[in-house]
């Protein structure tokens, strides 16, 4: 990398995840473009990660919570403390390739860019559904096989992602604790008239779903379906949400009806999913206005991103909700793209 390459802080929040933290932090060490930083913030872990890292890597900065305040608030909180011009966040189950991190840089130096992410290999996933970048649908759910520029991605995944420090303050709300967050911050920059890239040729490989193998079904469902209606109630314009009241009724008798057949997440995760921004209203109030007031991107802009698929299955019924879904989204006036 030439010298005047910018610094790079790199932050890791980890909760229990000291069987992680050896290669996770050896491939960090081993990086062509070198961070001028590792910082890990520590959620009150109990499985003697905090001292591990002491012994085995004392090059990285250690910062330690007095109880675990989640995914977002960590990445918060190790972001504020960052030295670097960029920040990169990332997981603590991952194992970086040798020009993760040049790769990055390089992207993000090379145009007006906000945000560029990696491509993220995780545990278990099919090669093919590499040959395609997802996006979401209208209601905030993961849509596979979108683009086929590789290029493009609707939110950059916060598993491995690189932020101009000086953009935000803080990247995250605190509240999210965990899930969409990502999701989060990709749609508040691309509001902002921010642009955002995936790179490629920055290879992550991630062990997926197992950090949080101790949470419980409920807990996870929860924050998962918690936070992706709350991203829809704060970022969409008011004639956006009406237009897509009969999306969020079917998703949520979807959703109940397969919890009460003892499939997808736990009845009691749906209902207090649902009901949170009822019962925070202020909170509500508060962030939508803080973000309604600062963009500068109409929702067409956004939307022309999105799926209308409600559906990423094959079958007659997958087909038939995707229909009906485009047919209404044409009906109302929703950009279609599929």
């Amino acid at each position: 990398m030439q010298a005047e390459s910018p610094l790079v802080s790199v932050v890791l929040v980890n909760y229990n995840g000291r069987n992680f933290l050896e290669p996770c932090l050896r491939s960090l060490l081993d990086q062509s473009h070198k961070p001028v930083e590792i910082i890990m913030v520590d959620n009150a872990s109990g499985d003697g990660s905090v001292e591990y890292v002491r012994t085995q890597f004392p090059s990285v900065r250690i910062v330690c919570n007095q109880r675990n305040l989640g995914f977002a608030e960590g990445n918060n909180i190790g972001y504020s403390q960052a030295n670097g011009e960029y920040v990169a966040l990332l997981n603590n189950d991952t194992v970086v390739e040798h020009d993760w991190l040049s790769s990055l840089v390089d992207r993000m130096q090379g145009g007006d860019l906000a945000l560029v992410c990696s491509q993220v290999i995780t545990d278990g996933v099919p090669q093919e559904f590499y040959s395609m970048n997802g996006t979401l649908n209208y209601t905030g759910h993961n849509i596979m096989r979108h683009f086929r520029d590789l290029s493009m991605v609707f939110y950059g995944s916060a598993a491995s992602l690189l932020l101009r420090r000086n953009l935000l303050e803080r990247p995250f709300p605190g509240q999210y604790f965990l899930y969409q967050e990502d999701v989060y911050l990709s749609w508040k920059l691309r509001l902002l008239g921010h642009r955002l890239a995936m790179v490629p040729q920055s290879r992550v490989h991630h062990r997926g779903s197992l950090s949080t193998k101790r949470e419980t079904r409920e807990l996870v469902g929860y924050y998962q379906e918690r936070n992706r209606i709350l991203n829809c109630l704060i970022f969409y314009q008011v004639g956006t949400l009406l237009r897509l009241v009969p999306y969020f009724v079917f998703d949520f008798v979807a959703k109940l009806s397969m919890a009460l057949g003892g499939r997808g997440k736990p009845v009691k995760a749906i209902l207090r999913a649902f009901a949170w921004p009822l019962t925070n209203l202020g909170w509500v109030r508060d962030c939508r206005r803080d973000i309604q007031r600062t963009r500068i991107m109409p929702d067409r802009a956004i939307l022309s991103l999105m799926s209308a698929k409600i559906s990423d299955g094959n079958s007659f019924l997958s087909r038939l909700l995707n229909r009906a879904s485009s047919v209404y989204a044409s009906a109302v006036r929703l950009r279609r793209d599929d």
